[in-house]
């Protein structure tokens, strides 16, 4: 399943969960940013996870976040799935008249010749 918190970074929800909640160490903090800084997801992240006023919740949040990603991206999946864009309508059409004429075609020819 897909994974917002999950990047080239690989942030994890504990880093960012002691981060929010001030829980490391100068070093780490400052490492941390700088790691965040260079991801604007992570960053993102960040400021959106801060406003929530209990950082319990942020686990939740974040799986509620990933199930209806996952709803989202399988719905367009299947919906590009089901639709024939107009483009391969029209080239099908023609492909058909074609065929349509050809074959008329040679019926008259032989009709004409027989």
């Amino acid at each position: 399943m897909l994974d917002i918190l999950k990047d080239d970074d690989d942030i994890s929800e504990q880093e960012l969960l002691k981060y929010l909640e001030g829980k490391l160490s100068p070093e780490e903090r400052h490492e941390l940013e700088k790691r965040m800084a260079s991801s604007e997801m992570m960053s993102d992240a960040e400021e959106g996870l801060s406003q929530l006023k209990n950082k319990e919740e942020v686990p939740i949040v974040v799986a509620d976040i990933n199930r209806r990603l996952a709803k989202q991206l399988h719905q367009r999946r299947h919906k590009k799935l089901r639709e024939i864009p107009s483009q391969t309508l029209t080239i099908m059409a023609t492909f058909i008249i074609l065929l349509l004429v050809i074959l008329a075609y040679f019926v008259i020819h032989r009709m004409k010749t027989g």
